[in-house]
């Protein structure tokens, strides 16, 4: 397994915000997580990335743990995470954006000015780079988000609702994004919320309810899953 989490709980003041979660993604796969707001999927992803450190269980990064490691030493072995709630550095230029996430592998300053624009040309925003982020939409910022990841050259790229708030056009463009990543060899965690969009970019979903695991299956199987519909989706999701 390229990433690997084991029995992974975490505390806060006697609430227990993630109780015992197992789940683990191959190299080149697409893991969807889903579940209701404040199940715990934000959570688990501080954990991996090391924002927060475990109460209990380990994360295992290609063979090697990664437990309680700083999130800079996790972000340089390979694992990277966007945010649910996007913050560019907004005095700095779309590729100035980029290339803070370039540096952590790149140390000049040339030449992560050069990989920053081929992210940009990647991502569908090298027409946008010497504009001020702090001006961009919310669609261009989510974008931006994950081309600044992209600089940091991740094995594993952790999406947090990249998608949230953005229109049908700009779900379906954040969609081919995602599938173009994968194309390239990054293997990617997404904890999204539209459900169009998790059920049609993952190879497996797990499902997380009150902080633990309750389903994991591919896409079909967790849209028809009893469990997961009274939890979660609902039954007018489950008729369509």
């Amino acid at each position: 397994m390229l990433l690997e989490v084991k029995g992974l709980t975490k505390n806060f003041a006697g609430l227990i915000a993630v109780k015992s979660v197992d789940l683990h993604v191959k190299k080149g796969e697409i893991l969807g997580l889903i579940g209701p707001n404040g199940a715990g999927k934000t959570t688990i992803f501080s954990m991996i990335s090391g924002f927060l450190r475990p109460t209990k269980g380990d994360i295992f990064f290609k063979g090697q743990k990664i437990t309680g490691l700083s999130p800079p030493r996790i972000c340089h072995l390979g694992v990277t995470r966007t945010f649910q709630l996007v913050k560019p550095l907004t005095q700095l230029t779309v590729l100035e954006n980029v290339m803070v996430g370039v540096f952590a592998k790149v140390t000049d300053t040339e030449g992560a000015r050069k990989e920053a624009a081929k992210i940009l040309e990647f991502t569908g925003q090298l027409h946008q780079k010497e504009v001020k982020a702090g001006s961009l939409p919310l669609g261009d910022r989510k974008r931006l988000e994950i081309s600044r990841a992209l600089g940091t050259r991740p094995d594993v790229l952790l999406l947090d609702e990249c998608m949230s708030g953005l229109n049908p056009h700009e779900i379906s463009e954040a969609i081919q994004l995602i599938g173009k990543i994968k194309e390239n060899g990054v293997t990617l965690i997404v904890i999204e919320h539209v459900m169009k969009a998790i059920m049609s970019v993952s190879d497996r979903i797990v499902v997380i309810n009150h902080g633990e695991k309750i389903m994991e299956g591919t896409p079909e199987q967790v849209a028809n899953d009893p469990e997961v519909i009274k939890a979660y989706l609902g039954v007018d999701y489950a008729k369509r």
